[in-house]
């Protein structure tokens, strides 16, 4: 059994291998969902992204400039769809629409970033 110095050591290595970053992301989407906490979206980009080889390795992925990359993943802001769609790509992940449970449904939390939009 190999003795990790870090939680981020054992996950950047977990991550590494393409199969676990699809459920890896599902399940951090499952929680930014009930919770509505968008740095842990980005804080698990960050680590698929060191995992899967750097900033310069997803750009030459996605064809987009390194630094757009860096300034997309270390934002506060929300990353637009397509961009997080071509992120996504680059992965081997893909984003989906699946029904809510009861128990997930937020209406409260959607209305109020509906009124956000407009």
């Amino acid at each position: 059994m190999k003795i990790y110095g870090t939680w981020h050591a054992f996950l950047v290595e977990q991550l590494a291998e393409e199969e676990s970053v699809g459920g890896f992301l599902d399940a951090v989407i499952e929680e930014y969902q009930t919770h509505g906490n968008l740095a842990t979206i980005q804080l698990a980009l960050q680590y698929v992204v060191e995992a899967q080889g750097g900033i310069s390795e997803l750009a030459k992925k996605t064809g987009i400039e390194p630094q757009i990359l860096s300034e997309v993943l270390d934002s506060t802001k929300t990353p637009k769809i397509d961009m997080l769609r071509t992120v996504l790509n680059a992965f081997g992940c893909q984003l989906s629409i699946a029904p809510l449970s009861t128990t997930n449904l937020h209406l409260e939390d959607t209305r109020t970033y509906a009124k956000e939009l407009t």
